[in-house]
């Protein structure tokens, strides 16, 4: 019976070695790959959401106001932030006559904030939210009813376009009209 020699064993073990090593690396690869995608992945969802927040806050607001002054901060609607005049709510959900809150949209940094400034006879409570991260830039334009619709100033808007743009990868556009009642 003959057995493996040194020589043998020490190159079996070099190429066990090198599958080994390649292996390691092709792992290490597709684990970086697919955090790459998650991340993307969750960066898309990300930007959906805060945009639909925005268009779900502008379709029940009335009007876009001029400015807010909270009393610490003087927030004024413009290209990069948006304050929307929203009729106040009751504990039951119904309507409060000539009494108003405010939803304030801005870029804070490198975060999408949104603020709730209710009015005290409101139901509603105050709100300082985070609603996306790694946001590089935040526009809003403002148009009226018109076919086509023409730009106009804040004040004068039935609707309202939102573009969003996350880490320099993910741009998004949505627009939503106004109730306006």
């Amino acid at each position: 019976m003959k057995g493996l020699t040194l020589i043998e064993v020490l190159v079996a073990m070099g190429i066990a070695a090198v599958v080994g090593a390649l292996l390691v690396v092709i792992l290490v690869n597709s684990a970086g790959m697919f955090t790459e995608q998650s991340s993307k992945v969750q960066e898309g969802l990300n930007i959906n959401d805060a945009l639909s927040q925005v268009r779900r806050s502008i379709k029940d607001a009335g009007s876009v106001a001029e400015s807010y002054d909270s009393g610490e901060t003087l927030y004024t609607t413009g290209g990069n932030q948006l304050v929307l005049k929203v009729a106040s709510v009751d504990a039951s959900g119904n309507l409060l006559v000539d009494t108003f809150d405010y939803f304030v949209f801005l870029k804070d940094q490198t975060y999408l904030r949104f603020k709730t400034f209710p009015d005290p006879a409101s139901s509603r409570q105050p709100l300082d939210t985070v609603l996306s991260i790694g946001v590089d830039s935040l526009a809003f334009q403002y148009f009226n009813s018109a076919s086509p619709p023409l730009e106009v100033t804040p004040a004068a808007a039935t609707k309202v376009r939102i573009s969003l743009t996350l880490n320099q990868t993910n741009i998004a556009t949505s627009e939503a009209n106004l109730r306006n009642d």
